[in-house]
């Protein structure tokens, strides 16, 4: 059995070469409006996502700016990176 194995990669060993130097033009002929209304939807989401990686680094990098490193604050500044409210009592 084992002969036979390598004989078989042998032959697709040889028949990789010849294609290897050959040029082998394909014609695809695609539908590029119906792809586009396809891919459309997905486009928007990744395009949303991007959008928000983006607001979220800028809106990090201004943070950053203002009120210093994570948990390295800037004692000089009023800035707080993280505001908590008081608790809030209910009437009685």
């Amino acid at each position: 059995m084992a002969e036979r194995c390598q004989s078989s990669v042998k032959k697709s060993t040889k028949k990789f070469e010849v294609m290897e130097r050959k040029e082998v033009a394909v014609r695809l002929p695609l539908p590029l409006v119906k792809v586009w209304e396809e891919l459309q939807p997905e486009v928007k989401h990744l395009t949303g996502l991007a959008g928000l990686k983006i607001i979220r680094a800028v809106s990090e990098d201004e943070v950053t700016r203002r009120v210093g490193p994570r948990h390295q604050p800037d004692s000089a500044s009023s800035c707080l990176r993280w505001s908590r409210k008081g608790k809030k009592t209910r009437p009685n």
